[in-house]
């Protein structure tokens, strides 16, 4: 930590891995990890730390109160993690606040999408369910440095995934037909999915306002489902390898 001014963390091990890794890897890497590195940064002095969090964090939050609803994941929604790499992100987040009250480091949490590379038609479908494109993180992480350099947040934490139009409203639809309500917003998504191998879509339970992000950091992703179906188009050799690419 010798000389650095900010500290953005991200090395952990994922959601992806909980099929191959105990809880224990995760505590000792993803928690002890994250103690080693923000004592090392408290010790130096450091000006700001940029926490990666992920969409995990909500947990239990995420289930819909009933078969006709979706839920909308804002901020403040309670954290309940459901699994060790959920528990070992929201102790994380909480170090980060702890860590400000204790030693007067400002911090950002970052709670990203699915970021994972995927084929083309699974990561453009991904996008509605979650997901957000690699750009769009790496921007995210330039606006908390920027912020943090300005000195006017000490502590926040933001949603980080493709935006998207849907409102709690569409829930039934989103749940029983989702292709109808994308064919909503974006007119003549569904005829080019379907000419292109996509039979259908798994239902959508839950999506992620972006409005705080924007709103204090000056940030939105740029990369959504409607710039994906723009590259579709000019890929007219491109098919999903899958009747239902997601998830």
């Amino acid at each position: 930590m010798e000389g650095v001014e900010f500290v953005v963390h991200g090395a952990a091990i994922h959601g992806i891995h909980l099929r191959d890794h105990s809880a224990q890897d995760f505590y000792e890497l993803n928690l002890t990890g994250t103690f080693n590195t923000w004592e090392a940064a408290a010790e130096a002095g450091v000006s700001g730390f940029v926490f990666s969090s992920t969409m995990g964090v909500y947990g239990d939050s995420r289930r819909p109160p009933n078969d006709d609803a979706v839920v909308a994941l804002a901020e403040e929604t309670p954290l309940r993690p459901a699994d060790p790499y959920a528990l070992s992100k929201v102790v994380g987040e909480e170090m980060c606040r702890y860590y400000g009250r204790r030693h007067g480091i400002p911090s950002i949490a970052l709670r990203y999408g699915m970021f994972v590379p995927e084929p083309f038609f699974r990561y453009g479908i991904r996008l509605l369910y979650g997901g957000v494109d690699t750009t769009d993180v790496a921007g995210s992480v330039m606006a908390a440095l920027r912020v943090l350099t300005e000195g006017s947040v000490r502590w926040a934490a933001f949603n980080v995934e493709s935006p998207v139009p849907f409102m709690v409203e569409d829930g039934a639809d989103l749940r029983r037909d989702p292709l109808t309500v994308v064919d909503r917003y974006w007119p003549g998504a569904a005829e080019l999915l379907r000419d292109r191998g996509v039979e259908g879509l798994q239902p959508i339970t839950e999506f992620y306002p972006m409005q705080a992000i924007d709103r204090r950091l000056g940030f939105r992703p740029r990369c959504d489902f409607g710039t994906w179906l723009e590259d579709a188009r000019a890929r007219p050799e491109a098919r999903s390898e899958t009747p239902v690419p997601w998830p």
